[in-house]
C-alpha cells in the first residue's frame, strides 16, 4: 500500500527515536519482570508440596485472602504496581510528542535530538489529547463492565453453553473497535492541530477515510503478529541463547512498527489534507 511504503521513508529518519524507545521498553520490561518475579515467587513458595489435598487447597486460598488484606509487603507491591502504571501513562504522551515532532520538515526543526526536542515542543497538546482519549475509551466501560460481571457466573459453570462466551467476545470486540475509532480520529486531530491544518477538519478527514486507516492497521498489525509468532515458535523449539536473543529483540520490532503505523497514518492524513 502506498501510505505504508511512504511511511517507511519517514521511519528511517526516526531510527534514533526507535532505538531509544526500544531501550525504554527493554528496561521497563526488565524492571517489571524483577518486581513480578519477586512477588509471585514469594507467594507460590507457600503452595502446598507435595500436591495438595482438597483441604490444603482451601487453607492455601484462605491464607492468601488473609495476606492480601493484612500483609503490608503485599500492599507495598500493590501500590508499587499502581505507581508503575501511572508513570507509564504519564510517559506515553511525551514519547508520542517526540515521534510526532519527527514528522515535521527537517528545515523546520530546532537543534537537538528529535525525540527529546519533540517532548519539549509538543508535550502540552499531546498530553491533552491523550487525556481526552483515556476519558473517551473509558466511558463505555461504565456500561460494559456490569454486563461482563453479570455474565461471569455463566462463564465459570459450563451449563451456560457457548452463548455467554459469544456475548463476552461481542462486548470486547465492540469496545476494541470503538477504541480504534477514537484513537484514529484523535490521531488525525493531532496531525491537524500540530501541523496547522485545523483539528476539526482533520477529524472529518479521519472519519471519511477510516477504511484506509483500518487497512494500514491490519497490514502492520498482521506483520508484527507474524514476527511475534515466528519468534515465539523458534524460542519454543530451540531454547537457549537464540531464544533469549529473539525474546529481547522483539520489543525493537514492536517499537518499529508502532512508529511505522503513526508515519503511515500521517502519510494518509497529509495526502488527503492536500487534496481537500
Amino acid at each position: 500500500m502506498t501510505y505504508v511504503r511512504n511511511g517507511w521513508s519517514l521511519v528511517r529518519n526516526q531510527f534514533p527515536s526507535v532505538i531509544i524507545l526500544f531501550l525504554y521498553q527493554l528496561l521497563w520490561g526488565l524492571f517489571l519482570y524483577r518486581v513480578v518475579n519477586t512477588a509471585v515467587t514469594t507467594f507460590l513458595s507457600r503452595y502446598p508440596d507435595p500436591p495438595p489435598s482438597a483441604l490444603s487447597k482451601i487453607l492455601f486460598i484462605l491464607e492468601g485472602q488473609y495476606e492480601l488484606l493484612h500483609n503490608s509487603e503485599i500492599h507495598t507491591y500493590f501500590w508499587l504496581f499502581i505507581g508503575m502504571v501511572v508513570l507509564r501513562m504519564l510517559l506515553t504522551p511525551f514519547f508520542q510528542a517526540g515521534i510526532l515532532y519527527g514528522l515535521t520538515p527537517a528545515d523546520s526543526r530546532k537543534s537537538g535530538l528529535t525525540l527529546f526536542r519533540g517532548m519539549k515542543e509538543f508535550w502540552r497538546p499531546v498530553l491533552l489529547f491523550f487525556l481526552l482519549e483515556i476519558i473517551l475509551i473509558s466511558l463505555p466501560l461504565l456500561w460494559i463492565l456490569p454486563k461482563l460481571y453479570a455474565l461471569w457466573p455463566s462463564l465459570i459453570y459450563t451449563s451456560g453453553g457457548i452463548l455467554p462466551v459469544l456475548k463476552v467476545c461481542g462486548y470486547l470486540l465492540g469496545w476494541f473497535s470503538y477504541c480504534f475509532l477514537i484513537r484514529q480520529c484523535l490521531l488525525f486531530m493531532q496531525f491537524g492541530y500540530l501541523f496547522k491544518k485545523g483539528a476539526w477538519g482533520s477529524l472529518w478527514l479521519g472519519i471519511r477515510h477510516i477504511l484506509p486507516g483500518i487497512v494500514i492497521f491490519i497490514i502492520l498489525g498482521s506483520a508484527v503478529t507474524a514476527i511475534f509468532l515466528i519468534f515465539g515458535s523458534v524460542s519454543w523449539i530451540w531454547t537457549g541463547l537464540l531464544a533469549l536473543i529473539l525474546q529481547q529483540a522483539f520489543p525493537f520490532f514492536r517499537c518499529l512498527f508502532n512508529v511505522w503505523g503513526i508515519t503511515s497514518q500521517f502519510q494518509l492524513w497529509y495526502s488527503k489534507s492536500q487534496n481537500s
